[in-house]
């Protein structure tokens, strides 16, 4: 799960809109437009985005720019990845929506069943400057967004014990104290993954390919487990009560903003790696207006946009040369080398697994 919703926009970060603005000059002042944009005037976009504050700033600040620019008109759906996937399939012969968001999870199936073309690099030069790791399935979808998935805990409870390792979930001192994200959301692979790695002794990259063997380490888990979380601001109220210790994995987007107002708790850093969490972009197959919606991703993955969205939603920029404020910065590593070190896991194998991955998860914790 990666679609989660927050309050206003910005409330998340301490970053209003109004400093930002002072602090970076004109906001979206708009990356450099074509001259000629006369084909595009009057036309109709319809596109898909996230829910919550990245969904709201599009909505707010980077919409009616590109409207502007492009003298079109923008309907947007703010929705999470499973309604947009069901909208391609049934508008499949007669697709309304041009541009549609969705987790990298979807991306191979929306590929393999015909729902998003290619994107083409020539009308989308931005799409070149995507760190190499975060264009998938040769170009039919490109991440916008990067958040971290991994565990957090109560930081008055541990004191200086802090958790350091994905194996820390399995120690007798969380027995009843382990607040597991619900085996819906993709989120909860990383730790079928990390079993499979202690089962092994494969990195994790690699252990994915095992996850059948892990079982057995999962049901060591057990014990640990205090309830199943299916939205992370039940489960951070839960562990701030100390009614839990340690909770997820989640995605960093949905546990920093608290941790930006004050709640005593922490990411963790595990010496294992922590996961990828992918807000993507794709062109929609047959899109009713392919340029256009062509030039909307550009815009997305423009350096401007690409700050903005980041400042906002405290999420990792795709490229290079993104200069953070002081305040996001200190939550969000924006260079290459710390977003290749994320581990990525493949859908193309996971995915034909999910529903039996689910039932086993079921079985084991339920």
């Amino acid at each position: 799960m990666s679609d989660m919703t927050h309050s206003k926009v910005d409330d998340n970060t301490g970053l209003s809109r109004r400093k930002f603005l002072i602090g970076t000059g004109a906001i979206l002042a708009a990356p450099m437009v074509l001259r000629g944009n006369a084909w595009a005037a009057g036309k109709s976009l319809y596109v898909s985005t996230y829910v919550g504050v990245q969904g709201q700033v599009i909505a707010d600040e980077i919409i009616p720019q590109f409207e502007k620019d492009y003298r079109c008109k923008v309907f947007q759906t703010q929705t999470t990845t499973l309604p947009t996937i069901a909208t391609l399939r049934t508008e499949k012969n007669h697709p309304r929506l041009s541009v549609a968001m969705m987790d990298d999870v979807a991306i191979p199936i929306a590929k393999r069943e015909g729902l998003i073309a290619q994107i083409p690099a020539d009308r989308v030069p931005n799409l070149t400057k995507v760190f190499k790791n975060y264009v998938y399935e040769d170009g039919y979808g490109a991440a916008f967004s990067i958040s971290r998935i991994t565990p957090w805990y109560n930081t008055q409870a541990l004191g200086s014990e802090k958790p350091t390792s994905w194996q820390d979930l399995w120690d007798d001192k969380f027995k009843k104290r382990f607040i597991m994200v619900s085996p819906k959301w993709t989120n909860s692979l990383a730790i079928l993954t990390m079993a499979a790695s202690h089962v092994d002794g494969k990195p994790p990259l690699q252990a994915q390919y095992d996850i059948d063997k892990a079982w057995d380490r999962m049901t060591e888990l057990v014990p640990n487990v205090f309830s199943i979380h299916e939205n992370s601001g039940g489960a951070v109220l839960q562990v701030v009560q100390s009614q839990a210790d340690i909770a997820g994995p989640d995605h960093s987007k949905s546990i920093l903003p608290y941790i930006v107002k004050g709640a005593p708790i922490e990411l963790m850093d595990p010496k294992e790696g922590s996961f990828a969490g992918v807000n993507a972009i794709t062109l929609v197959n047959n899109a009713p207006e392919p340029e256009l919606a062509a030039a909307f991703i550009d815009r997305i993955l423009s350096p401007e946009v690409q700050q903005r969205l980041a400042e906002a939603t405290l999420t990792a920029p795709v490229r290079e040369g993104i200069t953070l404020s002081e305040a996001a910065a200190k939550y969000v590593k924006t260079d290459e080398e710390s977003l290749a070190s994320l581990i990525n896991l493949d859908w193309t194998f996971i995915n034909p697994k999910r529903s039996e991955i689910i039932d086993k998860f079921n079985h084991t914790f339920l």
